[in-house]
């Protein structure tokens, strides 16, 4: 099998297909192109997501707390807790484990997000430190946000640029490959990025102007994320790459290791689907957000992109481009 996370195919027939229906208390269970999952308690809702770090190996005590909270924050909700199972080498030190403690902490005060349990061990099943957490948030009433909400005819609009969360980890992962073409501050800059991996005000924003949907784009980049909302919501979509950002810094750097920025990882960019377009990205340039209009979901399901004046099928993510790096 393909280094990644599986094919939406092999999740839907290895996964999916031979879970237990869920139980009545279940308001949002698995399915592809969903993140979250939302369980009924009283008057409310509890809502998890869950994910492992394992195309990084550098800052990845700060990944494990920012990405899981961004799948909490595209449902709408600010999250609240975390739990955290960390998995390191036998040859893993103290300081190393120490490091992606301090990390994790200090990112997820920064936050607002208590962490409260988890796992820690070490193990020889695995090479290198893996690291999986789980969000936690909560909300009173039946309203969250899910990627399967889409309506045709909403327009897409994805906030900052492509692949930042891979141009973080490319920079500091692949730097000695990088570093007879990216300058002293070119990594500067690529680390700077990593505070725009959050998307806890897009989450809120999108909140507040009551978005069909929204998704985090994380493996299988922006492309990958508008196909799993078009997949999840039933409907087709119209996406025109040439209108996708694309920050100087990553495209140098995929240029360089030969990489497609659309479908590099992209944590920190939100799509979100919306029948208010206007509004919405005028409320975002007001809370400081860039955000662009990439596209348009249609009635029927063909998935269309739009590139160079050429259309062509928009195919389902497969594996990262990040993975080809490992």
């Amino acid at each position: 099998m393909k280094i990644g996370k599986l094919s939406n195919r092999d999740l839907q027939h290895l996964v999916l297909d031979r879970l237990p229906k869920s139980n009545r208390f279940v308001t949002s269970g698995p399915a592809v192109g969903q993140d979250c999952a939302a369980i009924r308690f009283g008057d409310g809702q509890v809502i998890l997501s869950t994910d492992p770090i394992t195309g990084a190996s550098s800052d990845i005590g700060r990944l494990a707390v920012m990405v899981n909270v961004n799948d909490i924050a595209a449902c709408g909700i600010r999250p609240t807790a975390l739990l955290l199972t960390i998995i390191a080498p036998p040859d893993c030190t103290t300081d190393e484990l120490g490091l992606v403690i301090d990390q994790a902490a200090a990112t997820a005060e920064k936050m607002n997000v208590s962490i409260v349990g988890g796992h820690t061990e070490v193990s020889d099943a695995v090479n290198r430190m893996v690291i999986s957490s789980t969000a936690i948030g909560f909300t009173y009433g039946n309203q969250i946000i899910r990627s399967c909400d889409a309506i045709a005819g909403d327009t897409l609009i994805m906030t900052k640029t492509a692949g930042l969360e891979g141009t973080v980890i490319l920079a500091a992962d692949q730097a000695e490959r990088l570093q007879e073409h990216l300058s002293a501050e070119e990594f500067l800059e690529a680390r700077e990025l990593f505070d725009q991996i959050s998307v806890l005000e897009e989450g809120s924003c999108g909140a507040d102007l009551g978005v069909h949907a929204m998704h985090d784009a994380t493996e299988g980049g922006i492309l990958g994320a508008v196909w799993e909302i078009a997949e999840a919501s039933g409907v087709g979509c119209i996406v025109e790459a040439d209108k996708i950002p694309v920050h100087p810094l990553t495209e140098k750097i995929c240029r360089i290791l030969e990489l497609d920025a659309l479908r590099l990882i992209a944590s920190g960019s939100m799509i979100m689907a919306t029948s208010d377009p206007e509004i919405l990205v005028t409320e975002l340039t007001v809370r400081g957000i860039n955000s662009k209009i990439i596209g348009r979901l249609t009635e029927n399901r063909d998935r269309i992109l739009m590139l160079e004046g050429k259309e062509l099928e928009l195919l389902p993510p497969g594996s990262d481009e990040l993975y080809k790096m490992l």
